[in-house]
């Protein structure tokens, strides 16, 4: 009778510890993040004022916040992501607007159970319209659930 019961409970022992009951340790969270600087790109920038939405989407992303850099999520179903980025001039209230345009290849990547489907990019390219951003340089093409500067915008 002992010996059973002493099984028993190293049974059930072994089978409660190897039970995962905590989720998912990974982040699942997969963004592109963009930095400002100075054309030369030797100074980082912040902006007052922001506002950022996707094209084709009227949800704010940014509201009049003040940043310095943009955390994005790119389109899982498509191989082009744009956001229009809109700041105010302080002293005449005048808007100016640029739209960053990011080509991108999706990679669906299955983490675990509890994690589920992500979708990594890689970015091919990315392209401002010149109005408030000159350039864009990308740093690391690899976008991924770790949080990494991936692209710089130079004013």
């Amino acid at each position: 009778m002992f010996k059973r019961f002493f099984c028993f409970l190293a049974l059930a022992v072994v089978l409660l510890t190897s039970c995962n009951t905590g989720g998912c340790y990974e982040t699942t969270d997969v963004k592109v993040y963009c930095s400002f600087y100075s054309l030369d790109s030797l100074y980082a920038v912040a902006f007052d004022s922001v506002k950022v939405w996707g094209v084709g989407s009227d949800s704010l992303i940014y509201n009049n916040d003040s940043i310095n850099e943009l955390a994005l999520e790119l389109n899982r179903k498509a191989q082009i992501t744009q956001y229009v980025f809109q700041v105010k001039a302080k002293k005449t209230d005048y808007y100016f607007t640029d739209t960053i345009t990011f080509y991108h290849t999706n990679q669906p990547w299955f983490q675990s159970i509890d994690c589920g489907c992500m979708v990594f990019s890689t970015l091919d390219s990315c392209k401002t319209t010149g109005s408030i951003f000159k350039s864009t340089k990308i740093l690391d093409s690899k976008i991924i659930n770790k949080k990494k500067e991936h692209v710089i915008l130079n004013l």
